[in-house]
């Protein structure tokens, strides 16, 4: 079983190592966070250090790595964590939970973790990085960009764009046809009726 390690060990490392666990898909060699104690357990796993170890790990034989680092509104460190762990040569394999419900023909980038209870209609695009979180609904002929987070239970209605990096808050919904913005932020619970620009911020019901 090819192995892969961890970046970061907060709580979304703890939805991905059921994830992987579940899937049998990879040996999880460890987790790497500057932020906890070397050779400390993080859900059953141990951490190995921080970020510094990732080209002696790459001299072990390891070749894959995963974002474990969740976002609130701002997607900059999981890109930055992802460009970082690429340039050192790994790959960043894409992560589907077993009771995720997406069509056969998917098109899924590198990097990115579906979760548990999503939904994923056919004729959408995921790009890299980008997390599609638990029980969130992505319609027909959507395309979601590269590191967007799409957090528990928002749904995106079909024939809508995402651009990168762009925020859609738990338990948010975007009808049909909108375009979200590069680096938009949607309030969790927001109901948005009309486009998103760039670098904006909308909330409440509808959205603005």
């Amino acid at each position: 079983m090819n192995k892969i390690v961890l970046i970061g060990g907060g709580g979304h490392a703890g939805v991905l190592i059921d994830l992987i666990n579940m899937s049998r898909s990879y040996q999880i060699a460890g987790i790497l966070d500057p932020n906890i104690r070397p050779q400390s357990k993080r859900f059953g796993i141990t951490v190995m250090g921080d970020d510094s170890l990732l080209l002696e790990l790459y001299g072990k034989g390891i070749r894959n790595a995963c974002v474990a680092v969740g976002s609130v509104k701002d997607n900059d460190k999981r890109k930055a964590l992802y460009e970082k762990v690429k340039q050192a040569g790994f790959s960043v394999p894409f992560l589907v939970h077993t009771k995720s419900i997406i069509p056969v023909d998917l098109q899924i980038s590198e990097g990115v973790q579906i979760m548990a209870g999503a939904i994923i209609q056919p004729n959408s695009f995921i790009g890299s990085n980008t997390i599609i979180n638990t029980g969130s609904i992505i319609e027909h002929n959507c395309n979601i960009g590269s590191h967007v987070h799409v957090c528990p239970g928002a749904i995106i209605s079909g024939g809508c764009t995402v651009h990168n990096e762009a925020f859609i808050g738990a338990g948010a919904t975007v009808i049909h046809g909108i375009t979200i913005g590069r680096n938009a932020v949607v309030a969790a619970g927001a109901v948005v009726v009309k486009d998103v620009p760039d670098n904006s911020i909308v909330s409440g019901i509808p959205a603005k």
